[in-house]
């Protein structure tokens, strides 16, 4: 078995070498930070523009009618983007670039309503749609013996929701129509996909790994070790992480439950806590008899 890979069930041992290997590595993150700062800068950032509107009570809302596309400049994202246009490709045609964390809010009415201006259609997040079985009752337009919308994408991409539901393709002569696309584009097939989808495929892929990158610069990190490590944020988010999820307090607790402690809160010996036999995830001493209150070897390197 790998290295520190027991997760559900172990000896004191290989917990006590993982928080000791874990706390020392901890050194690297002010470095690591560096990294994947450069490397979020070197990849660069885009964007898709949309058309809004602002609705009666003030909000701006973005419908997906795209209206331009921005990309940092001189960035590898950038590069793509360059080469993609230059071999025929419409960069509006690559993805929707949408992201959630983008919505504001711009003003609070006194009623405690908030009005709100959207970056992107459906505030930056394309989900099934939930409505009552009887929807909608009140669309003089609506026969009743349309498909039911639950479930549907809100987007104007699901063409099923646009043709009101799913067709079976023996409605019509589907054959027909796919051996006509197969035999019009056929002789291109290596063009398009050197040309178009191989530039497409890595212009998203680098979306992904920027946006991978922020999380855990700005999430996961901070949530580890926020407020205590340079490069990270001084001062800890209450209000957005949690003080008990910190690698030290967390360490702290399990300490707490598997060895003995000084008055002082620190560990006074790595000796087995006398409740530590009534944890069910210990692995009980080799050897010995599971009713044993002792725990097993906690000298392992490896945690036994």
């Amino acid at each position: 078995m790998s290295s520190f890979s027991k997760m559900a069930r172990f000896t004191p041992g290989y917990y006590r070498a993982i928080s000791s290997w874990l706390l020392r590595n901890r050194r690297d993150i002010p470095a690591r930070v560096q990294v994947i700062t450069a490397e979020i800068l070197r990849i660069g950032f885009v964007r898709c523009l949309y058309e809004g509107v602002e609705d009666e009570d003030g909000n701006t809302i973005r419908s997906e009618k795209r209206a331009g596309i921005a990309v940092t400049e001189g960035s590898s994202i950038a590069r793509l983007m360059q080469a993609y246009v230059a071999l025929g490709g419409n960069p509006l045609d690559i993805s929707p670039f949408m992201y959630p964390d983008t919505t504001s809010i711009v003003d609070v009415l006194p009623d405690g309503s908030v009005i709100i201006s959207e970056e992107y259609p459906f505030g930056g997040v394309i989900a099934p749609n939930s409505v009552e079985s009887e929807n909608p009752v009140d669309d003089p337009n609506d026969t009743g013996y349309g498909s039911y919308q639950g479930g549907r994408s809100q987007s104007a991409m699901d063409y099923s929701a646009r043709l009101g539901g799913r067709n079976d393709r023996g409605l019509y002569d589907s054959d027909a129509i796919v051996k006509n696309i197969h035999m019009t584009r056929r002789w291109a097939n290596q063009a398009i996909k050197e040309r178009l989808q191989d530039i497409e495929w890595r212009v998203i892929k680098l979306a992904d790994l920027r946006e991978q990158l922020v999380y855990e610069r700005d999430e996961i990190l901070v949530q580890a070790f926020g407020g205590a490590m340079d490069g990270l944020p001084d001062v800890f988010d209450e209000e957005r992480f949690m003080k008990g999820h910190l690698v030290q307090n967390l360490i702290q607790d399990m300490y707490e439950l598997l060895f003995k402690m000084g008055d002082d809160g620190s560990v006074a010996a790595f000796t087995a806590n006398v409740d530590t036999g009534l944890s069910m995830f210990i692995v009980p001493p080799r050897d010995k008899s599971i009713t044993t209150a002792q725990v097993s070897e906690i000298r392992d390197p490896m945690g036994g």
